[in-house]
């Protein structure tokens, strides 16, 4: 996924940031798709170091943004 992104970043001079927003909607987009609403859920989001930690706190925000109770875990 690294190599996806620096190619993206590179070739098409897209900035990291908005390739993890764009990961973090799509996914939240996708969650809601295949389990329902997640307005008024309990959701716990796991963040681990580095781009796919980054990645997390986006799904996190994204997830009370649509009224969702969210606990991130370092």
């Amino acid at each position: 996924m690294k190599r996806f992104d620096r190619m993206a970043e590179r070739r098409f001079r897209i900035p990291g940031a908005i390739l993890m927003e764009n990961a973090g909607r799509g996914f939240v987009d996708h969650l809601e798709r295949a389990f329902g609403r997640v307005e008024g859920k309990e959701v716990v989001v796991v963040c681990g170091k580095g781009n796919n930690g980054g990645d997390g706190f986006v799904i996190a925000r994204h997830l009370v943004n649509r009224c969702a109770t969210v606990t991130v875990l370092l």
